[in-house]
């Protein structure tokens, strides 16, 4: 497949924003609400965040032809925006996954957005028809421009284009890329880092494509692939070279970086359980064949995988029956994973998007006779995951003792053998290369590191059938190890999403992605301060004197217009902060109020008020407190003095701005008498 019949010539569309965790889903429920979604001028205020990522969610949408654009109407400048087929089947209710809890979902994700006609020709290259394995991010870039200058009828882009779509791979893929090492958002910003495709290898600014099996990647997902390449390529015959599904551009092998004999492994499953398509040996070669159209198995192997998924059992314990080759004596087994293998924080899928906040768990190894202390009110996490691998039924044990701690929940699997001894391999082949003789022996070095890629990779297998839906129980820890609440078994997140619910059962809807979090970005910092001048200084204006739909409009109109919390104020019907009108908000108020009371006898530290909020059971965000203590200071009756540095301050523009930026700085006590 040539590029001009895969790609169409654009770049830099997505407004160099990498897909963000929630935008699929945001993307084709907008577009499903509304056709002109997109292309309103309140966008920004319907999607909760900036004019450029309206732009970016709606490419990312089309990329991964979740949604679709309609034929272009005569009186209209862009055209209306619909649900595609395949955002139907994933995201409708009851879709095949629409919290995208699934691992194979951003498998199939994936391999949409490089399907044709694909929006991101330069990641078409990249994984299609770049030779190198290892490279730099010029050398991708200069391949991809040599490659897009020779596609006849296609204007050349700028150089800074392309350099734009190089980045928002690495962005995209790079499971190290972190602004923050501590910052739950964005490790998870993007979903597709889970998929671990590309590798950063650390050393002057190199790559690597990830070669080889991959543990989450179903079968079902690489047979819908290769038969959906078929019906693209028209190959009528009924049958087809294993070869050319592994290395064509184009084909399930190069997008998924699998070699011939590893996409013959990950059929095989699929084809023992479907007799549509089947794997036969033709001269000496491997080829796939089929029966009836290759597009309409495609659709029938999905739905039969989603169907599995949520009805049925989903762990292959044949992959994971490895035998342990070395023991590592004297360590136990979370000390070994713990050195060997860093778990990935993990969202509670569905509580985030029913609740419209991210909510993220930290995920840690650990024996059943630990002791644990929940995240602290300050901590990025709303939450941890403790997973047990010892084969004792043993709690970790919870030492703190206060009702509104974050939850911790702990994972007991059935069975830790397997993944024992390949843990076990892992860490004696780790030690074996760092002694003195493998050092001074080429040949010894290459044996031990592929031994040890070997076992890493039946590591994630173990892990994945350790920790799956039906191996493994969840339970909810309580304070002071006084027994265990059990939660909902299920694949993907389900348990952490019931731990969030009943944690955060008073978190407020704050329908602004820009604001509702932790750590905001340059932008949305600009705008909440612009929000936080206005509230002081226009807040008897409707609308706080603001016009357009900047994203400080957007803000506002999410936490502030929306709930009550400013609007007319009787009885001479002027602009006024007052009491949330919306029920949800009423619980956080309540809180705020008590904490206020307390401040009229004594001061209390700002950073006070913030823990107290950002723990359960309200569990708002950073980004959204100083905001709503604001609402509070000014419709507080009884006047609650804002002290910095010990100093009485009175209430301004300026500082607002800098209670959001340090309330390590600020108290709030009583109001000091006139004459001291």
């Amino acid at each position: 497949m040539l590029l001009s019949e895969a790609a169409e010539p654009v770049f830099a569309r997505h407004e160099s924003f990498q897909p963000r965790y929630g935008w699929f889903r945001k993307a084709y429920e907008a577009a499903a609400r509304d056709p002109r979604a997109f292309a309103r001028r309140d966008a920004t205020v319907r999607l909760g965040v900036g004019r450029n990522m309206v732009r970016a969610i709606r490419f990312w949408g089309l990329a991964a032809k979740i949604i679709q654009e309609e034929p272009r109407a005569a009186n209209r400048r862009s055209p209306d925006i619909v649900p595609a087929e395949m955002g139907r089947a994933l995201f409708d209710e009851p879709g095949w996954d629409p919290y995208m809890e699934d691992p194979g979902t951003l498998w199939l994700l994936h391999w949409l957005i490089l399907a044709p006609r694909c929006l991101i020709p330069v990641w078409w290259i990249a994984l299609y028809d770049f030779p190198a394995v290892e490279f730099t991010g010029s050398e991708l870039k200069e391949a991809a421009a040599s490659q897009v200058k020779a596609v006849p009828n296609w204007t050349m882009p700028a150089l800074s284009s392309i350099k734009k779509d190089v980045n928002i791979l690495f962005r995209a893929y790079d499971p190290l890329l972190r602004s923050r090492p501590d910052d739950g958002d964005d490790q998870m910003e993007c979903p597709l880092r889970s998929l671990g495709l590309i590798e950063n290898l650390q050393s002057d600014g190199r790559y690597r494509f990830r070669v080889g099996p991959k543990a989450t990647l179903p079968s079902e997902i690489v047979a819908y692939a290769a038969l959906d390449y078929i019906s693209r390529i028209r190959a009528g015959e009924g049958t087809i070279p294993l070869s050319r599904l592994a290395y064509d551009p184009g084909s399930p092998g190069r997008a998924f970086k699998l070699s011939e004999t590893d996409l013959a492994i990950a059929l095989e499953p699929t084809v023992e359980l479907t007799r549509q398509i089947n794997l036969e040996n033709r001269t000496g070669f491997s080829h796939l064949a089929w029966k009836g159209d290759p597009a309409a198995t495609a659709k029938f192997v999905l739905e039969t995988y989603y169907d599995r998924v949520w009805h049925g059992p989903d762990v292959d314990v044949s992959l994971l029956l490895q035998t342990a080759q070395e023991q590592v004596q004297g360590q136990t087994l979370a000390e070994i994973l713990s050195s060997v293998d860093d778990p990935q924080p993990m969202v509670a899928a569905r509580h985030s998007a029913q609740y419209d906040v991210l909510r993220v768990f930290s995920r840690r190894y650990v024996d059943g006779s630990a002791e644990v202390e929940p995240p602290g009110p300050f901590s990025s996490y709303d939450g941890e995951a403790l997973m047990v691998v010892d084969d004792s039924d043993t709690l970790p044990r919870m030492l703190r003792s206060h009702t509104e701690a974050k939850p911790v929940v702990a994972a007991l699997p059935k069975d830790v053998s397997d993944l024992e001894a390949v843990a076990r391999e892992i860490a004696a082949v780790t030690i074996a290369l760092d002694d003195p003789t493998a050092q001074g022996d080429r040949v010894a070095r290459r044996e031990l590191r592929e031994r040890l890629g070997r076992a890493r990779r039946f590591l994630e297998h173990a892990l994945v059938a350790a920790f799956g839906a039906d191996s493994c129980r969840w339970v909810l820890l309580r304070e002071g190890g006084g027994g265990r609440l059990p939660l909902s078994p299920g694949r993907g997140s389900v348990a952490l999403s019931d731990a969030a619910d009943m944690a955060y059962r008073d978190t407020p809807l704050v329908r602004n992605e820009m604001l509702n979090r932790n750590s905001l970005t340059s932008q949305g910092k600009k705008a909440r301060r612009k929000l936080l001048e206005a509230m002081v200084e226009r807040g008897d204006q409707p609308g706080l004197g603001f016009e357009g739909y900047g994203p400080e409009v957007a803000i506002y109109k999410a936490v502030l217009e929306s709930t009550g919390m400013h609007g007319l104020a009787d009885p001479d019907q002027t602009m006024a902060f007052r009491i949330p009108t919306d029920e949800c908000w009423e619980p956080a108020w309540g809180i705020m109020t008590e904490e206020f009371r307390r401040a009229g006898n004594a001061r209390i530290d700002l950073t006070d008020l913030h823990a107290v909020l950002r723990s359960p059971p309200v569990g708002m965000k950073a980004g959204v407190i100083p905001v709503f203590v604001l609402v509070g200071l000014l419709a507080s009756p009884e006047g609650i003095a804002v002290y910095e540095h010990g100093v009485s301050m009175p209430l301004t523009a300026e500082l607002v701005g800098r209670m959001a930026d340090d309330p390590g700085h600020f108290s709030l006590g009583p109001v000091p008498d006139s004459g001291s």
